[in-house]
């Protein structure tokens, strides 16, 4: 799948470069797309940053339309289904990243660090930017088109591609505080529906390495965990137990790539009772256990 759709970008950029099999650069326009009907949806194995610059495009992902004008930045993931679907008259003007599998796996991004209300609050993948933003975006997607092109040492250009990429993401989660009100982690208005929702989160993003249970979390903001769930799925689309055990699974997975620590020590670290226990959770959650991950 990944080769389809890379040899598709190559053949309609005007300007294409890829740092062995980890990620490529695709520059289109300006240019004036053809519509065609007649182009087959095809999955994602990996993930696209899609920036348009002018004009406008409409995506088909998931079988959901979208349309992207001028200053938009996407995120198509993984496993979503793309199609283009058609363009307006008017110059296209856009910029894509696409990442393999094997290079997100070495993407660094501490998202403890990151202030819970952003990882919900934005279903479409999709974020307007303002003119400035987009000129900001950009300059990662040309650092990212430098390292492409330097060719002098792929591992040293493949970490700095990483950083890199961690960066843009704090970036945007930046831009998206700005929008929805976040100082300093708070929120400076919200709605009463969601107010439990954003305190369980803020106490996840504390609490997750010591406290698994939903009971816990529901305890300290007093209310029942049955209700508790409820309201963090209605609000979320995913139960409170599965944030709890997201955040804990993206913790281990930062912690067994990056922090040196062994399988025992994360097992610890991370307040499960031995490794067993902790190896079970992992796999369950991945398919693979942590060692094997740890390898990889």
């Amino acid at each position: 799948m990944s080769e389809n759709i890379l040899l598709k970008l190559q053949s309609l950029s005007t300007e294409y470069y890829s740092l062995g099999s980890w990620y490529s650069y695709a520059h289109f326009g300006p240019i004036i797309p053809k519509k065609s009907n007649d182009i087959e949806p095809e999955k994602i194995d990996g993930m696209i940053l899609l920036l348009v610059k002018e004009g406008e495009m409409t995506l088909e992902i998931n079988f959901e339309q979208f349309n992207f004008e001028a200053n938009t930045f996407a995120v198509l993931p993984y496993g979503a289904t793309v199609k283009f679907v058609n363009s307006t008259d008017k110059p296209l003007e856009a910029y894509t990243i696409f990442y393999t599998t094997d290079f997100l796996h070495d993407v660094n991004i501490n998202f403890a660090t990151i202030s819970v209300p952003v990882l919900f609050e934005n279903q479409s993948p999709a974020q307007m930017l303002s003119k400035s933003e987009a000129e900001l975006v950009l300059k990662y997607f040309d650092l990212m088109r430098l390292n492409a092109m330097t060719k002098v040492n792929q591992q040293i250009e493949k970490n700095i591609a990483s950083s890199l990429t961690a960066a843009m993401v704090y970036q945007m989660i930046q831009f998206h505080y700005k929008r929805i009100g976040i100082i300093d982690g708070s929120k400076v208005q919200r709605t009463c529906r969601n107010a439990y929702v954003h305190d369980f989160m803020k106490l996840v993003h504390v609490h997750y390495s010591r406290e698994r249970s939903v009971a816990f979390y529901a305890g300290k903001l007093c209310i029942s965990p049955k209700y508790l769930s409820l309201l963090v799925k209605e609000t979320t689309g995913k139960s409170a137990a599965k944030w709890i055990d997201d955040f804990v699974l993206m913790e281990a997975k930062n912690l067994l790539r990056f922090s040196g620590k062994n399988v025992q020590q994360v097992a610890y670290a991370l307040n499960f009772s031995n490794q067993s226990s902790f190896g079970k959770f992992f796999k369950h959650m991945t398919g693979m256990s942590p060692t094997d991950y740890q390898k990889s």
